[in-house]
């Protein structure tokens, strides 16, 4: 008689077949483009990806909240399904990006961010940064990120934007900063963006888990590369994003189908996300 894991273990493995019907139906269920770009990993990939997890969640077991949580109340304790993939991080990975910026000049340094969730832009312009321009397709989100600004001397500039029509913006930027989704299609969008809007000396700051998106991110660095940027530094383990309840559930059986973990050493801590930041330089 089959166990629960080999069970689980057949069902995840009939994910991707697009030849079984329970590979279909399975692919029907709302799932968020990260948990989908998991279970289409290969086995090991899958396993290397949940021990990372499992260790950056031994290493942090205390995380700060970031502010932006209470924009997505309503979805945090769904999680599977988040309006536009959002999740943001928290306040001391928020802090630690903008530090990546210090010592630029307030005044003259132009500054885009794709996608702010994170609500980067918010503490850029108060730490004073003159030029910040921060893109996005959540109306919502762009309309916080007016609020919280409206007292800076300078607020960012705010884009209401889709990323994946590369004509809809007209910046330049020193430096771009970009937290793609985890899928092929809206990564490679992101960065074809910041790619598009770059000067030739920018610096641009990635922030992905190349554990998830596996063979998509090789084809993210060489798309950097052919546009004439080189990688300078890779910060691993770089940001923090809290999950909601039910995203937690699943990182718990993950780890106890995959690595036999027991679910009695998970229960009562907050688990999180997480993912490194690619420095990239052009020129």
């Amino acid at each position: 008689m089959p166990t629960s894991q080999n069970l689980i273990s057949y069902l995840i493995a009939l994910y991707p077949r697009k030849d079984k019907a329970i590979g279909s139906l399975l692919r029907a269920l709302p799932l968020n483009p990260t948990t989908r770009q998991v279970l289409g990993l290969t086995y090991g990939e899958q396993l290397a990806y949940l021990q990372k997890l499992w260790d950056f969640n031994q290493k942090h077991q205390r995380l700060e909240h970031s502010d932006a949580s209470s924009l997505y109340a309503g979805q945090k304790t769904a999680g599977l399904l988040r309006r536009f993939n959002q999740l943001p991080c928290t306040l001391a990975t928020r802090k630690a990006r903008a530090d990546l910026l210090s010592g630029r000049d307030l005044k003259s340094s132009r500054i885009l961010i794709l996608g702010d969730d994170d609500l980067l832009s918010v503490e850029l312009s108060k730490r004073g940064f003159k030029q910040v321009a921060v893109a996005d397709c959540d109306p919502v989100l762009l309309d916080r990120i007016r609020r919280e600004t409206a007292d800076c001397p300078t607020p960012p500039r705010i884009i209401l934007a889709d990323f994946h029509k590369l004509d809809q913006l007209e910046e330049v930027a020193d430096v771009v900063i970009l937290d793609p989704p985890y899928s092929s299609d809206g990564a490679r969008a992101f960065l074809n963006l910041a790619i598009s809007l770059a000067a030739p000396q920018a610096t641009m700051y990635m922030m992905v888990n190349p554990h998830v998106l596996a063979a998509a991110y090789q084809e993210l660095n060489s798309i950097a590369v052919q546009s004439g940027f080189r990688l300078s530094e890779r910060r691993e383990g770089f940001n923090a994003y809290p999950i909601g309840t039910i995203p937690s559930i699943i990182m718990r059986l993950a780890w106890w189908h995959y690595m036999r973990l027991p679910l009695r050493k998970t229960v009562g801590r907050e688990l999180c996300f997480f993912s490194d930041c690619f420095e990239f330089v052009r020129g």
